[in-house]
């Protein structure tokens, strides 16, 4: 069985534009990697003071945004990756390769149409109820990950030992 591979992003929306700041996303087998970005000079504010990035911290711990796309087209080759469809996923996604000149190898697709027989209000409320239930910080893309490929064996998508 193909397990369904997910992604999500962390951001940063508070310089002058949208960027991506972390990248999750689930491999083929269920394990997860997370990837630190490490954004652009011309992403951030110019004013120090607007910047509410830890620049020392992605400077450090980042990876260059052009290696982590490289390896999310790796990973995700020709598939269709799904998302949980409340944030600019698919936004952060585009602004990333627009940045770097470089396609995605995958298709991005909201959750809904891998679970297409429930609204997406059901989807949300299921999904939130395993942030709860596994209380977990939806807001670091690795959690979210992890939650979307719990809510996939729920509905037996994967096998049982994948995904924890």
């Amino acid at each position: 069985m193909r397990i369904p591979q997910f992604l999500k992003f962390e951001y940063d929306d508070n310089g002058p534009r949208l960027f991506p700041t972390a990248v999750a996303w689930s491999l083929s087998d269920g394990r997860i990697k997370y990837v630190i970005i490490r954004p652009e000079d011309d992403w951030l504010a110019e004013d120090l003071d607007e910047r509410l990035l830890d620049d020392e911290f992605f400077r450090e711990k980042g990876v260059a945004p052009v290696d982590v796309l490289r390896e999310m087209n790796e990973d995700l080759g020709e598939t269709t990756v799904f998302s949980d469809g409340l944030d600019p996923d698919d936004q952060l996604l585009d602004f990333l390769c627009e940045a770097l000149g470089i396609q995605a190898g995958f298709e991005l697709a909201p959750m809904t149409a891998l679970l297409h027989h429930e609204s997406f209000e059901s989807l949300n409320d299921r999904y939130q109820d395993i942030i709860l239930r596994e209380t977990l910080d939806a807001s670091v893309a690795e959690n979210a990950v992890y939650a979307q490929l719990l809510l996939a064996r729920e509905e037996g998508l994967t096998d049982p030992d994948s995904s924890g």
